[in-house]
């Protein structure tokens, strides 16, 4: 475990191998499957790499005063996963809560600041939310 976190951060990472491990597919799964939706399981179902993945970042990323971890100076950082280009928020987001998104899904950052790969900071939500989160902001 990682003491520079916070303790909320901490508790996260505690449970983070557990709600990897506890990802299965169900019907409603096998009833839904794209090739992004299978993509996402494969990735989570891959539990010791994906978690490994997702602490390395976040020991990575460097914390600013407002308590985000930033993964990138000037962009949000993009990674390679299994062959697909993806932002670092949206593995610890999607993978690190064992969730699969849908097309219309998108992580949002309460924090406002898209470098932040803090999980404590990012939530679920759609494209149209988002662009009223910038709007309001």
């Amino acid at each position: 475990m990682m003491s520079h976190f916070s303790d909320d951060l901490n508790v996260w990472l505690r449970f983070l191998s557990k709600r990897i491990q506890s990802f299965q597919r169900d019907t409603l799964f096998e009833l839904t499957a794209t090739e992004s939706r299978i993509w996402w399981a494969e990735l989570i179902e891959e539990a010791l790499t994906t978690e490994q993945q997702i602490r390395l970042l976040l020991d990575q990323a460097k914390a600013s005063k407002e308590g985000c971890l930033e993964a990138a100076v000037v962009r949000p950082r993009r990674i390679s996963v299994r062959g697909k280009q993806i932002y670092a928020y949206q593995l610890v987001y999607w993978a690190g809560n064992a969730l699969i998104p849908s097309d219309n899904d998108v992580v949002r950052h309460k924090c406002h600041n898209r470098l932040c790969v803090n999980p404590q900071h990012l939530t679920h939500g759609t494209q149209l939310e988002n662009v009223n989160d910038t709007r309001d902001r």
